[in-house]
């Protein structure tokens, strides 16, 4: 069973949690995931992108439901200074009028703070997302709404043997391919919701199998290498948006120790 398929088998209650799950998943670790999530049902990925919110998102909030936040927690004020250190003073300028009770144990708190890492500033922002998450449920927080997919995303689609195309709901092209006994097989190609192409290699008994490539937005090159099995394997080159390479060596999956 695939990590999308036991997801659906829980349904609403499954979506939730794995929209839950990505939303306090370290952006490093949550883009295999994603891309996994999105080769094997772009649809499904798509709704789930739709509701994962980030720490801005809770900085958007009405007034009184990020007051409500911060009276939820004794801590959550010195969690909510680790999330803000080192940015801009515009940023405590806007939490003035946000949150004008905090405010001054919001500046106290900053002022013990002398070092806050990138994960620790990770790690307060993925609390602070948390805690609203858990008011939501009480239905004390109405900002971060879910967006639920129709019933039906949850069920299997089944293809017929010979050529298949998956669409977005807007009506572009998501991938296409041949299948073979209801799995993929063969040349495959992913595309983005704009219609540029995402990806491109070949599929044994639904495996990825082979040479993939994976592309930005723009048309160049973002990845390649082989999978095994629907494993990495080998060197996998990966290239960032001004051209620059970088190589990993993998076994079954896991990067090997340099």
């Amino acid at each position: 069973m695939s990590m999308l398929d036991r997801i659906k088998k829980r349904q609403y209650d499954g979506f939730k949690e794995f929209v839950l799950n990505m939303e306090t998943t370290g952006i490093s670790a949550r883009q295999p995931i994603f891309l996994a999530g999105i080769l094997e049902d772009p649809v499904f990925m798509t709704h789930v992108m739709k509701n994962v919110r980030t720490f801005d998102d809770f900085l958007n909030l009405p007034s009184d439901e990020i007051d409500a936040v911060l009276n939820s927690q004794e801590q959550i004020i010195g969690i909510l200074a680790k999330c803000i250190f080192g940015d801009s003073s515009q940023s405590l300028t806007s939490l003035e009028f946000m949150i004008p009770r905090h405010i001054g144990r919001l500046k106290d708190q900053l002022s013990y703070l002398s070092e806050v890492s990138a994960s620790e500033k990770e790690g307060a922002k993925y609390f602070i997302l948390k805690v609203v998450r858990k008011l939501q449920a009480q239905e004390n927080i109405q900002g971060f709404h879910w967006k639920l997919p129709p019933n039906d995303i949850f069920f299997p689609k089944v293809y017929r043997d010979g050529e298949a195309r998956i669409y977005f709901e807007s009506g572009i092209l998501a991938a296409e391919g041949s299948t073979y006994k209801g799995k993929r097989n063969n040349s495959w190609k992913h595309y983005y919701d704009t219609g540029k192409l995402m990806a491109e290699g070949e599929y044994v008994e639904g495996l990825k199998t082979g040479i993939w490539a994976f592309y930005f937005g723009n048309g160049s090159l973002k990845s390649q290498g082989e999978y095994v099995g629907d494993l990495k394997h080998g060197q996998w080159k990966d290239w960032d948006r001004s051209g620059l390479m970088t190589a990993t060596d993998f076994h079954e999956g896991v990067k090997k120790k340099v």
